[in-house]
């Protein structure tokens, strides 16, 4: 059955062509400079809705599409399908009926959206301090289980089911609808996490993080949020999430670190408001080339005098991508520039709440060694792209299924120079170095693109302190 379906989806659009020269011409008349779109063909799909995918167009049966330039106005057509991340890849092609007519083919290859993987992963803030500074010690390695369903239904939704252990214990569920309503705009999230840690870092010393280690449970932690977003536009998507947080340490970490939680406790609970826009027209959300992107959230955790902590801040991501070269040329090159920055209150706060840069994305090349810590901070980047190759193989001779027998592979060479700013309105004398002061680090790299979703960072950096070192990543470096 699968064989015949892979040839169906071979033939169809051959099909199409054919169907085309012979079908008859609409009785609507259109412009010379305009296209008129008789009907949208979509094939390959076998469980994604076809309403999913037709939200992300911005036609429909009986509109015009202007002639000029209809291939570069197809590819973001594609682009916008792609970044739903349901398809490994999408074509989208005009079809000639007759005269100015025309339907457009979307052909799409689905990606596999059933993931019960193991979990074994590195607990450390990335590959590198693991290698470096941890000793490679593989007592840090969470492992586990991890349930994913994405499309579930085939309607774009993701459930997620997580059952982790060793370095940090940790349970969560998550399940993300993207449409409530009938005009799919509106969508919904739902998170609930519970943690407890036998390890943690427990303060910052010389721009690095110390651990403490117990046979014990040291901390506890739950969380869990409900969140309701809208996405009118293609582009733009407004989310509104109301959550709860609460955590508790034992006295030995109390005893390391009073100031951990807030007010020197060993409890900490409180309830917080977050607000984020996301405008994205990126190519491709992994490894974008062109477009622009933007994340802006404002939270505000702590409601009310039930609440323990009291804080407010503003985060901007930002970043434009740029081809610079033809379209033409064989290896060509581009721009990527991105913006990060955070302004928060008050200066005093707890220590677990203290975080500059050197934490999930906001990192600077150079610095991966290092944390900043910091109320306020800003990061800039910038990097040029030359793309060595961008192939499809064909893997159906050695892979079986069809979600994987087309490989997309490609590679990047790239230099960059990255800039950045923390200012902690308390920072201690052990890490006064890198805190209120510039920082620049700049390099050259590799990175290899697989699946258009797994990305492996080669990179040989040097930072204004005068360090050198090869470093390795997965995370987009923008």
């Amino acid at each position: 059955m699968k064989r015949f379906l892979r040839n169906l989806c071979l033939f169809f659009p051959v099909f199409l062509v054919f169907q085309s020269i012979f079908a008859q011409a609409p009785e609507k008349q259109v412009a010379s400079d305009s296209f008129y779109i008789k009907n949208i063909l979509l094939e390959c799909h076998q469980k994604t809705i076809d309403r999913i995918i037709l939200r992300e167009i911005g036609f429909k049966k009986g509109d015009k599409i202007a002639k000029a330039n209809i291939d570069s106005v197809l590819q973001k057509e594609a682009s916008k399908i792609f970044n739903t991340k349901l398809f490994v890849f999408v074509d989208v092609y005009p079809i000639p009926v007759q005269g100015d007519t025309i339907n457009m083919l979307i052909s799409l290859q689905e990606r596999w959206y059933w993931y019960p993987t193991p979990i074994l992963e590195l607990s450390d803030r990335n590959f590198n301090e693991w290698w470096r500074q941890r000793n490679r010690d593989l007592s840090r390695v969470n492992f586990g289980m991890r349930y994913v369903q994405e499309n579930f239904r085939g309607r774009n939704e993701t459930l997620k089911i997580l059952a982790q252990f060793g370095f940090a214990e940790r349970y969560g569920f998550e399940y993300n609808v993207p449409y409530i309503n009938k005009k799919q705009t509106v969508g919904m999230v739902f998170k609930i996490d519970y943690m407890q840690n036998k390890n943690l870092a427990y303060k910052t010393n010389n721009n690095k993080l110390e651990f403490i280690r117990s046979e014990d449970i040291l901390r506890n932690r739950f969380w869990t949020s409900l969140g309701f977003f809208k996405r009118k536009a293609f582009y733009d998507t407004h989310q509104f999430l109301v959550g709860f947080d609460y955590q508790s340490i034992k006295d030995t970490l109390f005893q390391l670190n009073p100031d951990f939680l807030t007010n020197q406790r060993q409890t900490q609970q409180y309830f917080y408001l977050n607000y984020v826009f996301i405008h994205d027209r990126r190519d491709m959300a992994t490894y974008p080339l062109r477009g622009s992107f933007m994340n802006l959230s404002v939270a505000q955790k702590g409601l009310s005098g039930f609440d323990d902590l009291h804080q407010f801040e503003v985060k901007l991501a930002a970043a434009k991508f740029y081809r610079l070269s033809k379209a033409t040329a064989k290896m060509p090159f581009f721009y990527a520039g991105s913006f990060r920055a955070l302004v928060s209150f008050p200066s005093r706060r707890p220590y677990s709440e203290l975080q500059g840069f050197g934490y999930r994305g906001d990192f600077m090349r150079g610095y991966e060694l290092y944390v900043v810590d910091g109320q306020h901070f800003a990061i800039s980047k910038n990097t040029l792209r030359w793309r060595l190759f961008s192939v499809r193989k064909n893997m159906s001779k050695l892979v079986s299924l069809p979600q994987f027998s087309t490989l997309p592979i490609a590679a990047y060479l790239k230099t960059y120079f990255d800039v950045g700013y923390v200012k902690n309105d308390f920072v201690s004398e052990v890490n006064k170095r890198l805190s209120n002061t510039p920082l620049w680090g700049t390099g050259v790299g590799l990175d290899i693109l697989i699946y258009n979703s797994l990305l492996w960072r080669f990179e040989f950096s040097r930072n204004r302190q005068g360090e050198t070192g090869f470093f390795f990543g997965f995370e987009a470096d923008f």
